[in-house]
């Protein structure tokens, strides 16, 4: 069905990047129903190799973070229907060339909000920013429980972004979101792939198997804490080991999940990342 567009448009301004309280705890992986293949978790198997990006000092920070340029940009609101009638709310930063779908994490209270902030950075930066509530969060209806099926959540907003114009499609992700972007980019011809704190999937079909995922040439960066729970660092490490160039992984210190990542004391890094990889594939 054909996405249905909320008459909803504002002007913004650039607004200065602030920090949101402190997450909830994350929640248990929800894995697939019983009559179907359960989540795939790979194998524990550690790199034999020290992953060669660890916290090294890979950008200049005062550079990346300066505002290129200060500009109005618009932000609309988008009604989106999936392939099983699940009406969902997105919004859009920027007109830019180059798309960057940016997918949240299932921690509790988790939504598109968590990424509003960098979406106004990027936008703010000529590219176009795209935020969504997955099913059941946020403004989305939908069952909150039924995160194997968000997939399809992601292929409404990617088959809206095409529908638009926009052919090149950048999606970064935290946790189920980034397990979300890389089945996606198994399924779509995206121009990169961010992966933060994510297992290989919420369940089958929004999963991805380890020979998809080295078959995958699209430019990655994965990113993970030292202690993130859930299996989170031993699988960003499998993921970044058995996957061809081009490729990256950073690991910083700490146990935070996800977006949480904003607001610790390596914000700065962290945000620096993710913009040098954008101006990367740009």
């Amino acid at each position: 069905m054909k996405p249905i567009i909320i008459i909803s448009s504002v002007v913004i301004f650039f607004v200065a990047a602030c920090s949101a309280g402190k997450s909830p705890p994350m929640e248990t992986p929800i894995s697939e129903p019983s009559t179907s293949t359960p989540t795939q978790h790979p194998a524990t198997e550690t790199p034999t190799t020290k992953p060669s990006a660890t916290l090294r000092p890979t950008v200049d920070l005062e550079l990346v973070l300066t505002p290129l340029i200060t500009v109005e940009y618009k932000v609309d609101y988008i009604g989106l229907k999936t392939s099983d009638d699940v009406l969902l709310i997105a919004k859009h930063f920027g007109t830019g060339e180059l798309a960057v779908i940016l997918a949240h994490q299932g921690t509790t209270g988790s939504n598109q909000r968590d990424w509003e902030t960098f979406a106004r950075m990027i936008a703010e930066r000529g590219y176009s920013a795209v935020t969504l509530d997955f099913r059941g969060r946020g403004q989305s209806k939908g069952d909150i429980n039924a995160t194997y099926y968000i997939i399809r959540d992601m292929r409404a907003l990617i088959d809206h972004l095409h529908e638009e114009g926009y052919d090149r499609i950048v999606c970064i992700g935290a946790s189920m979101g980034g397990s979300t972007c890389l089945r996606a980019a198994v399924e779509y011809n995206l121009e990169g792939v961010v992966v933060i704190g994510s297992l290989m999937g919420t369940g089958k079909p929004t999963t991805i198997t380890a020979d998809e995922l080295v078959a995958l040439t699209v430019p990655k960066l994965f990113i993970t804490t030292e202690k993130d729970g859930y299996n989170v660092p031993e699988t960003i490490k499998y993921m970044y080991k058995i996957s061809q160039e081009p490729k990256q992984i950073r690991v910083f210190p700490g146990d935070a999940h996800g977006t949480e990542m904003f607001k610790q004391s390596y914000e700065e890094e962290f945000t620096a990342e993710l913009l040098a990889f954008l101006e990367a594939v740009r």
